[in-house]
C-alpha cells in the first residue's frame, strides 16, 4: 500500500505538463446575457419536425453555444438554433440541429428515458418558477426518443418523472430538426401576467466528443444547473387551467403458484390515481387500489456482506417528486447511503420484494414559496403470505430554501399497524450551507421512537467538503446509535460511528485527442461501535484511472481493511466467519467502453484476501446495439470464495432485450438465472402508448426451479390505462 501512495503522489505532478489553460469565462455572469424571446401566436402548430408554419419565422433564435467539453468555453464545433412560440395552452420548441456530416449522427437509443451517453442527443430544460433550483428538462435524439426529467436544489435530476408532451424529429441533409409541444399544465409556474422563465439547452455530438450548451456551466456541473442558466421572456397572460388529470386502470390477470399446486387462477381489478393542482406549484397526488402490475423485476444481488442489500426504487407513484422528500446531502441517488430516513420500498413490498396490498394514499408536494414541501400518506391492506397486519404511513417533509443553494429543513417519518402497541416514529432536522458555489456543509440529526427501544436511538452526521472542476476534499462524521430504528427508513449498519475522508484530483487533459481527464483518489474510512468506541473497521483505498473523451474508462483500485468480528458471521449456510480480527489486501481493476458503439463491453475484476482466505470476482456485460431499434444486454458475475472452513462460488447472469417498434410501444425481456438458488425469473412486458402517459401493458413474469425443473409461479397481467387531462 506504501509503495501505491507513493507512486500515486509522484505521478501527480507529472499529469501537469499536459494540461492546457481553458477558455475564460465568468459563469456567474455570463447567463445575464442569454436571453430569447417566445412570440405569440394564434395560428395552429402541426407537431410534425417540419417547422413549416408561418409563425416560425417570426421568432429570433437562440444560437451561439458553447462547449462544455472536449475544450471547455470555445465555440461548439456545429450550429444549433432554437426558436419558441406559445398560445394560450401550449409552448412550442423548434430545435435546428445543423451537422456538416449528417451520415454520422450516432443514433442508439429509441427507449423512452434513452441513455443519453450513448447516442447523440439534444435537451431544453425550463425554470418555470425561476426560483434558480428547479425545473423540467425535456429530450430527444435523432430517432425521435423521448426523455425527460425533473431537477432540483439545482444539484440534481430525477429521471423517473413523466410529464404530458411530445416531440417530433426529422433527419435531412442539414442534421435533424425536432419540434416540441409542451402543455402548460405539464409545467409550474406563478400567476403573473408577465413571465421570465430560467431556461437553457444542449446538444451531444459523440463523433466529437462534444457536449455543448446555450449557457454555459463550469464542468464540475452539467445542464440541471439551473441558476446558470439563460432567461426565455416575452411570455404573458398565460394560464395553467383547472390542472386536473384523472386516470383509471382496469387489469387482468392470470397466475399459477407452486404453493397451490399450479393451478391456474385468474383475477380482475381497477383503480385509479388522481392529480390536482392546488396552486401553480403546489400538486395534490390521489391513488385508489394502486397498482404496479407493470413495474420490472429487481435485478438480482449477491451479499457477501453482514449487511443489507439496497434495491432501487421503480414504482412511478413513488418515484415521482422524490425529490421533496430527499434527506440529507443531495445529489448521488440514494445507493450506497448508509442511512434513509425515508425508504418509500418499505411501503407496499415485503422484505423480499414480495407485493402488499395497497389500498390507497394521497400524497402533497411542491413549493409554497420559499418551502419546498411534501407530505404523504398511505395505507396498505393486511397480507396472508408475508404474514404481514395492515399498516398505516404517513410522512412530512420541509425544507426552507436559503440564500443561493442552501436550506435547512426537518422531516417526520410514522408507521403504526392493526397490532396495538405496534407502531414507529422518526423525526429529525437537517441543514445545507454552500459558499462559493464549492464549498458544501450539510449535517443532520435524526431521534426514533419505538416501543420497547428507549434511549441511544439518534443518529447525527456532519461533512463539509469542497468541490471544484478538478479537486474534491470531504470530510465527514456520522453516528447511528443501536436502538435508532427507521422502520419506514434503510439503515445498511447500526451502533457505530464512522469518520471518512476523502481527497480527489481530476486534472482535464485538454491537449489531448482522446483522454477527458486523469483520475487520482484516496480515501480513509474509520467505524468504531457507537457505544463501546471500540474499532470495528478501518478501510483505505487509493484509486488511479482514466476517463476518455467518448466516456469510456479505466481505473485501477487498491485497498485494505481491517475487520474486527465481535460474533461469528455465517456468511453461507454451514460456513461461518471466527470472531477475531481480519485484516485483507483486495485490488480492482475496471474497464467500460464507450456507450455509443455498436458494442460496448464493460468488466470488473477483483482479487484478493477475504477473511480466512481469498476471492476472486469477475462482473462482466456486454451491451449489443447493431440498429436504434433494438438492444441486447448481456451480464455476468461470478465469485470464487475460499476460506479456511471451505469454498463455495456465485454465479449470476442476466440477459435483456429490447425492440422499439416506435418511440410508443417496445417489447422488453429480462432474464435472469442465479446459480446459487438454481431459479431462472423472466420478466416480459410489451408496452404500448396510445396518447401521452396512457399504456396497454401486457407482461409474462415466470420463476422456475432448474433443479426440480418446474415452475415456482408465473403470471400474465394485462393492463390499460388512460389519462384524462381536465
Amino acid at each position: 500500500m506504501r509503495i501505491l501512495f507513493c507512486v500515486w503522489c509522484l505521478s501527480l505532478p507529472a499529469a501537469y505538463g499536459a494540461i492546457t489553460a481553458q477558455v475564460e469565462i465568468d459563469y456567474e455572469t455570463a447567463w445575464m446575457d442569454r436571453n430569447v424571446f417566445a412570440v405569440r401566436i394564434d395560428d395552429e402548430i402541426r407537431i410534425d419536425g417540419r417547422l413549416d408554419e408561418p409563425a416560425w419565422q417570426r421568432a429570433r433564435p437562440a444560437t451561439d453555444f458553447v462547449q462544455w467539453q472536449p475544450f471547455t468555453g470555445s465555440a461548439s464545433t456545429e450550429r444549433s438554433e432554437v426558436y419558441v412560440l406559445y398560445d394560450d395552452d401550449n409552448l412550442y420548441f423548434g430545435f435546428v440541429s445543423f451537422d456538416s456530416q449528417p451520415d454520422r449522427m450516432r443514433v442508439n437509443d429509441l427507449r423512452e428515458d434513452f441513455n443519453f451517453n450513448g447516442t447523440d442527443s439534444i435537451g431544453i430544460i425550463i425554470d418555470s418558477l425561476n426560483d434558480n433550483r428547479s425545473g423540467f428538462l425535456f429530450g430527444t435524439n435523432p430517432a425521435g426518443a423521448k426523455r425527460d426529467s425533473q431537477a432540483s436544489n439545482d444539484s440534481s435530476f430525477n429521471n423517473d418523472w413523466d410529464g404530458v408532451w411530445d416531440v417530433r424529429v426529422i433527419r435531412d441533409d442539414r442534421g435533424f430538426v425536432a419540434e416540441f409541444v409542451i402543455p402548460f399544465k405539464t409545467l409550474r409556474f406563478s400567476s403573473d401576467s408577465t413571465q421570465e422563465w430560467g431556461i437553457n439547452m444542449n446538444r451531444r455530438i459523440l463523433r466529437l466528443n462534444e457536449e455543448s450548451s446555450w449557457s454555459p456551466y463550469p464542468v464540475r456541473y452539467r445542464i440541471n444547473r439551473v441558476s446558470m442558466a439563460g432567461t426565455l421572456r416575452g411570455l404573458e397572460n398565460i394560464r395553467q387551467g383547472r390542472n386536473l388529470k384523472v386516470k383509471p386502470y382496469v387489469t387482468a390477470s392470470f397466475t399459477q403458484s407452486r404453493n397451490r399446486g399450479l393451478r391456474w387462477e385468474d383475477g380482475y381489478d381497477g383503480g385509479v390515481d388522481v392529480k390536482y393542482g392546488l396552486t401553480p406549484s403546489l400538486t395534490l397526488d390521489a391513488t385508489y387500489n394502486t397498482d404496479f402490475a407493470q413495474v420490472e423485476a429487481d435485478q438480482q444481488q449477491v451479499n457477501l456482506t453482514r449487511f443489507s442489500l439496497f434495491f432501487p426504487e421503480k414504482r412511478e407513484f413513488f418515484l415521482e417528486n422524490a425529490a421533496n422528500f430527499a434527506f440529507g446531502s443531495p445529489g448521488g441517488g440514494q445507493a450506497g447511503r448508509p442511512l434513509i430516513p425515508f425508504f418509500s420500498r418499505r411501503i407496499g413490498l415485503g422484505a423480499n420484494g414480495t407485493p402488499i396490498p395497497i389500498l390507497g394514499g394521497a400524497r402533497l408536494s411542491g413549493q409554497a414559496g420559499r418551502y419546498d414541501v411534501g407530505v404523504l400518506s398511505m395505507r396498505t391492506d393486511a397480507d396472508s403470505a408475508t404474514e404481514t397486519p395492515a399498516n398505516n404511513y404517513v410522512v412530512g417533509r420541509i425544507k426552507r430554501n436559503l440564500l443561493t443553494n442552501s436550506w435547512v429543513g426537518a422531516i417526520y417519518t410514522h408507521r403504526d399497524s392493526s397490532i396495538e402497541g405496534d407502531r414507529n416514529d422518526v423525526f429529525g432536522a437537517d441543514a445545507r450551507f454552500q459558499f462559493l458555489n464549492r464549498l458544501n456543509f450539510n449535517a443532520y440529526m435524526l431521534r426514533s421512537s419505538t416501543p420497547g427501544r428507549d434511549g441511544e436511538d439518534q443518529a447525527r452526521q456532519f461533512e463539509a467538503a469542497w468541490d471544484d472542476d478538478e479537486l474534491g476534499l470531504s470530510a465527514g462524521y456520522l453516528t447511528i446509535q443501536r436502538n435508532f430504528n427507521p422502520e419506514v427508513g434503510f439503515v445498511r449498519r447500526k451502533d457505530m460511528t464512522q469518520y471518512d475522508g476523502e481527497a480527489s484530483w481530476n486534472p482535464l487533459i485538454e491537449s489531448s485527442a482522446a483522454i477527458r481527464n486523469l483520475r487520482f483518489e484516496t480515501g480513509l474510512q474509520y467505524i468504531q461501535g457507537a457505544a463501546s468506541g471500540e474499532i470495528e473497521t478501518r478501510d483505505h483505498r487509493v484509486t488511479t484511472g482514466i476517463r476518455f473523451l467518448n466516456n469510456s474508462s479505466v481505473t485501477f483500485t487498491t485497498r485494505e481493511t481491517f475487520e474486527r468480528l465481535e460474533r461469528p458471521f455465517e456468511i453461507r449456510t454451514g460456513l461461518t466467519i471466527p470472531r477475531g480480527d481480519y485484516t485483507r489486501r483486495e485490488h480492482a481493476f475496471d474497464a467500460s467502453g464507450d456507450p455509443s458503439w455498436r458494442i460496448s463491453p464493460s468488466a470488473r475484476l477483483e482479487w484478493g484476501e477475504f477473511w480466512t482466505g481469498t476471492r476472486r470476482s469477475l462482473s462482466a456485460g456486454i451491451s449489443l446495439k447493431p440498429h436504434y431499434r433494438w438492444s441486447l444486454d448481456l451480464d455476468y458475475g461470478r465469485n470464487r470464495v475460499t476460506l479456511a472452513g471451505g469454498r463455495f462460488t456465485t454465479e449470476l447472469m442476466g440477459a435483456r432485450f429490447v425492440y422499439g417498434f416506435s418511440p410508443y410501444a417496445f417489447f422488453n425481456a429480462y432474464v435472469q438465472y442465479n446459480a446459487e438458488t438454481g431459479r431462472v425469473s423472466s420478466n416480459v412486458r410489451f408496452n404500448w402508448t396510445h396518447s401521452p402517459l396512457s399504456d396497454l401493458y401486457i407482461v409474462y413474469n415466470d420463476t422456475r426451479d432448474t433443479e426440480r425443473g418446474e415452475p415456482i409461479e408465473r403470471a400474465i397481467i394485462v393492463k390499460f390505462t388512460n389519462l384524462f387531462n381536465f
